[in-house]
């Protein structure tokens, strides 16, 4: 098959064994590969009630049909568990060069069950896996982790790692990948999935390539875009993802302290145009992709001090600047810095703790109990709670579980300070004023990320409404779907081919598969893809009642700035339910119909 090497690798980690399987041409045109193939593989071999740390769970790198090809954004790979986080089927994109090493060694999934009864690296190779004794990097932070491989294996290997939060389970443990510009499986916790494993890293190489079938087509296809792409993406060249800060805090849209305002005052401080004036030293690419949007930037003071460090993404700053009152980018910066050597989500990470600030303002945590309690605008003390978060030490094992579980443990109210959907963090575009993404977070499998239903930034005075949005959330999801299937870069796929899915997307796909393949076939894909995914946490227990948003997000409109009076009544929220599951043929409380799961061929 062009595009794909028709296998996946699945390892035992608990009697170390492992198998080839055949991933034939009826599976890649029904799933696409990435996202589907993990999703796929999840369905099929996690039993309904197996918990996140369950050795029967599994977790499934997986890469796509462009991976590895001349098609820009095309080095990223995707992973896919139970999360300890929502407690459902969870999967996450991420960048470096692993998955480019991954399918190198000619699998195009890496499947991992069981548990190993001490530390283990794998090694993957054009042969197989060994498993490797990994107690002399257990314990190790992830860029330590990732040195150590290299060299041992040789400077072509990449590898995936996690630090101290995934050895020690931290709800929202990630998993960071090697690479020139090094990236992350960020969300829903699968760094600690890995971490209950006793796997502490995988490292990857090989040489196989991966088949073109129409080689002059896709270059056409690529030729026909790039200029439109790079007019495009021209501001995040420029500026990288921080360039979001100053338009989002123009609309009124900016969370702040733990979103009880969307402006903030100290916006100026974190935004793209000040640290590329003060701070930036390089730009930043992923292999292959002409845009570099990736920064690096020197830090001036704190823990980091007289260090280059990767950027901090707007995401970052949302979560340890805005939402914790925080305008000094520095500490931002070195507060995110320890996030991906300890291997931490930075956005659960920041959410966490301004829910935490709050509750410790407002006396519903006694800040005589703990030696460094949260307070907003504290930007000195981020780093030190970032590694006390790791470790779980002090204030650091309750910021562990996250808003949900800690609010929880909390009680008294608390509940309503959270701003998370499904038990996990929110992003920074705003559910309150962002309407598409009030119905759009609501309905994600994967929670509150901004992955699933896609942001849109209209005119600042321009308020959409809801009556759209139930259509726009269906066909952002099933999109989103697909391109965490191909597997690519939201930027250079949303930016260079279009925001939906349309010819140019399938244009791509059947240059490089070779697939008599329409856009139809190509939604449908899409939403078969989303459906599996419902339906395997329908089976852990998901239903309408977890398709809701925030006390705060319901209840209480934006207090002032642009977007004053914003909110998203449940009233309002449950009549975009209903129009959602009917055009998704789901009942009334949020199932895929069977007739719905039979049309779409899910077994």
């Amino acid at each position: 098959m062009h595009g794909y090497h028709g296998r996946a690798l699945l390892v035992n980690l608990t009697d170390r064994t492992w198998q080839a399987l055949p991933i034939d041409g009826r599976m890649a045109r029904m799933y696409l590969g990435g996202n589907g193939f993990a999703a796929s593989f999840v369905h099929t071999l996690v039993r309904p009630g197996t918990g996140a740390f369950d050795p029967d769970n599994c977790i499934v790198f997986a890469v796509g049909p462009v991976t590895d090809t001349p098609v820009w954004g095309s080095s990223r790979g995707h992973v896919a568990s139970i999360s300890p986080l929502t407690g459902f089927f969870f999967d996450s994109n991420f960048g470096g060069d692993f998955a480019i090493a991954q399918k190198r060694t000619g699998f195009d999934a890496l499947v991992l069950t069981g548990a190993a009864d001490k530390p283990v690296c794998l090694l993957v190779t054009e042969t197989g896996v060994e498993v490797l004794d990994g107690t002399a990097v257990w314990g190790l932070d992830t860029e330590q982790t990732v040195r150590r491989l290299q060299k041992k294996h040789g400077g072509r290997t990449e590898v995936l790692a996690i630090g101290p939060a995934g050895e020690n389970r931290v709800a929202f443990a990630n998993i960071m990948a090697s690479g020139k510009r090094t990236g992350c499986a960020g969300r829903g916790g699968l760094g600690a999935v890995l971490g209950s494993k006793n796997v502490k890293a995988i490292a990857a190489s090989g040489s196989a390539r991966t088949g073109i079938a129409r080689p002059d087509d896709l270059k056409d296809v690529l030729d026909s875009k790039r200029e439109a792409m790079m007019q495009s993406t021209s501001r995040l060249r420029t500026f990288g993802t921080p360039m979001l800060v100053g338009m989002i805090q123009g609309r009124g849209l900016l969370g702040t302290r733990n979103n009880t305002r969307e402006t903030f005052a100290g916006a100026s401080g974190l935004s793209g145009e000040l640290i590329r004036e003060k701070y930036h030293r390089r730009n930043t690419a992923c292999r292959g992709c002409p845009v570099a949007c990736g920064k690096d930037i020197r830090v001036d003071s704190g823990r980091f001090a007289g260090s280059t460090v990767k950027m901090p993404e707007y995401e970052t700053i949302y979560s340890l600047g805005s939402m914790m009152e925080n305008g000094d980018i520095m500490s931002v910066s070195n507060a995110a810095g320890m996030c991906d050597l300890m291997g931490l989500d930075t956005i659960s990470m920041g959410v966490t703790l301004a829910f935490a600030a709050e509750c410790f303002a407002d006396g519903l945590l006694d800040g005589s109990r703990f030696a460094d309690p949260v307070r907003f605008g504290d930007g000195g003390s981020l780093a030190a709670l970032v590694e006390k978060t790791a470790y779980r030490r002090d204030i650091g094992e309750l910021l562990a579980l996250g808003s949900v579980r800690m609010a929880a443990h909390i009680g008294r109210g608390a509940e309503k300070k959270i701003y998370a959907v499904k038990g996990m963090e929110i992003a920074g575009h705003s559910a309150r004023g962002q309407r598409p993404l009030a119905l759009g977070y609501a309905t994600a499998t994967r929670g509150g990320s901004h992955h699933d239903t896609r942001p849109r930034y209209l005119a600042p005075d321009s308020d959409p409404g809801f009556e759209h949005q139930p259509g726009y959330a269906v066909q952002s999801q099933n999109a989103t779907a697909v391109g965490d299937s191909m597997v690519m870069c939201r930027f250079t796929l949303e930016q260079g081919f279009g925001t939906t899915i349309n010819d140019d997307w399938a244009s791509l796909v059947r240059a490089v598969t070779g697939w008599d393949l329409d856009t139809a076939e190509l939604e449908c894909i899409g939403e078969r893809i989303y459906n599996l995914e419902r339906n395997i946490s329908v089976c852990r227990g998901m239903g309408r009642g977890d398709d809701s948003l925030p006390w705060r997000v319901m209840n209480e409109p934006i207090p002032d700035g642009p977007a004053q009076g914003r909110c998203c009544p449940r009233t309002q929220l449950d009549r975009m339910l209903d129009d959602y599951y009917r055009i998704r043929g789901w009942s009334e409380d949020g199932k895929p119909a069977l007739e719905t799961v039979k049309r779409l061929g899910i077994e």
